[in-house]
């Protein structure tokens, strides 16, 4: 078995020096905390599985110990990390143009059903453009291997008490956005998007800067925002946030044969373990903040005006990401087809009009 040295050890890299690991040590971090489900519920796995089934070993970091949010790809080229758990794509700006493809409008999906059909997407043959597939264009360039994760629950708009009844209710209404897709999407609703890190949102819900966000109910724990949120719609998703688990291609390659697919294989199944965990998480938190209190309103039960207003809202995000991102030289109406495509094998929907402007 091919063993390796690795760059660092935990003791070099806090100190600065470097040194040598023993043979089969590899450094995983994450830049978000432990409670949160990527971490908890996939790192830990992971590097638990891993350990059991192959003679790698990981030495873990968590909460930003060696990597902050947005760096991943950072701490990974420049060799502080071997493993990043997750690595937070959405917020390397312009540097995975089209992984937020996972962020666009669905109705009546499901974290297993977004992991699933992202799973897909990576393994797609597909050409996008100048012949390469989803996988050699987004990941493959920047010397990394990647596997998805549990994709998070559906993100769903929440306040911090104001029912939202009327297209006009959402007018200039200031709402939190983690993405650029988010932004979208609350533009085209009419509210005023704020964008900022999950972290930074409890003391901006508790001062009254914002009056709500976008977020997965879920997630909610990581952050103690069912404290705050007393409001949500949900039955439409504004989107999975979808990230990746990553190595440095000199990493992957110098592990055997047999490492590589136990890799592969704990990898995929750990990202459908963690996604079925999120999907009970977001029932768990939902009962339990309706038991404290909030209200939860299924889209169809709102006004026919509201239900409208939300659907052509998500159709026109998807529209104009598509454009935005072609206009960038990317191959974004190649991918929105590609997911939509992905998204309804796996019993998803697609806001009305999507289909019939992809066909065009």
């Amino acid at each position: 078995m091919l063993k390796r040295l690795a760059t660092t050890t935990a003791a070099a890299v806090i100190l600065g020096l470097a040194g040598p690991a023993q043979a089969t040590d590899l450094t995983i971090a994450a830049s978000l905390p432990e409670v949160h489900f990527w971490v908890g519920n996939y790192l830990n796995p992971f590097a638990d599985a891993m350990e059991k089934e192959s003679d790698i070993e990981f030495q873990r970091f968590y909460a930003g110990a060696l990597t902050s949010v947005g760096r991943e790809l950072d701490a990974l080229q420049g060799g502080t990390i071997d493993v990043a758990a997750p690595l937070l794509a959405p917020y390397h700006e312009g540097r995975f143009a089209l992984s937020d493809v996972t962020q666009l409008p669905t109705y009546d999906t499901t974290s297993v059903m977004a992991t699933r059909a992202f799973q897909n997407l990576l393994d797609s043959d597909a050409k996008l453009k100048d012949g390469k597939t989803f996988y050699e264009y987004e990941i493959a360039d920047k010397n990394i291997h990647a596997w998805p994760l549990g994709a998070t629950g559906a993100y769903a708009i929440s306040t911090t008490g104001k029912a939202l009844k009327s297209p006009a209710d959402l007018q200039g209404m200031p709402l939190r956005a983690g993405s650029a897709l988010h932004t979208i999407v609350l533009t085209e609703l009419g509210a005023t998007p704020v964008t900022m890190p999950s972290a930074q949102a409890y003391e901006a819900l508790s001062r009254g800067t914002i009056d709500g966000m976008v977020s997965s109910i879920g997630d909610w724990k990581s952050y103690s925002f069912q404290e705050l949120l007393k409001y949500t719609i949900t039955g439409v998703s504004l989107g999975h946030w979808e990230s990746y688990l990553a190595t440095t291609d000199d990493v992957w390659n110098s592990l055997s044969e047999d490492e590589r697919a136990t890799w592969d294989k704990v990898a995929r199944q750990t990202a459908l373990d963690n996604a079925a965990g999120i999907d009970r998480q977001d029932e768990e938190v939902r009962a339990a903040a309706e038991a404290d209190g909030s209200e939860f309103v299924a889209i169809g039960d709102l006004s026919e005006a509201m239900q409208n207003h939300i659907a052509k809202a998500a159709a026109d995000t998807w529209i104009k990401w598509i454009e935005q991102t072609d206009a960038k030289g990317h191959p974004g109406k190649a991918t929105a087809q590609l997911w939509m495509d992905l998204i309804t094998e796996q019993g998803g929907k697609v806001p009305v009009g999507v289909a019939e402007y992809l066909a065009n």
